[in-house]
């Protein structure tokens, strides 16, 4: 019963997205992609650094916006 099992070939969108890949930069010969999401390869430290702290930000003024709305909320509802 187990020979009867066909399996369905599937293509790897990573695979294809991989052989396309360069880093751009131009300077070394890795054969790496532009990695990240924000983050390129390649990219400097104050880049880095920059975007780690924009993002810490923004998640701190989200947990804030948050526990005020529900301070607020609860103030209005008791």
């Amino acid at each position: 019963m187990s020979s009867d099992i066909k399996t369905i070939p599937l293509m790897d969108r990573h695979s294809v997205e991989d052989s396309s890949c360069s880093t751009g930069c131009g300077n070394c010969s890795s054969t790496g992609c532009n990695g990240g999401h924000i983050v390129k390869a390649g990219s400097s430290d104050d880049v880095v650094y920059m975007n780690l702290i924009f993002f810490a930000v923004i998640v701190i003024v989200m947990i804030v916006t948050s526990y005020l709305m529900m301070k607020i909320l609860n103030a209005i509802f008791q």
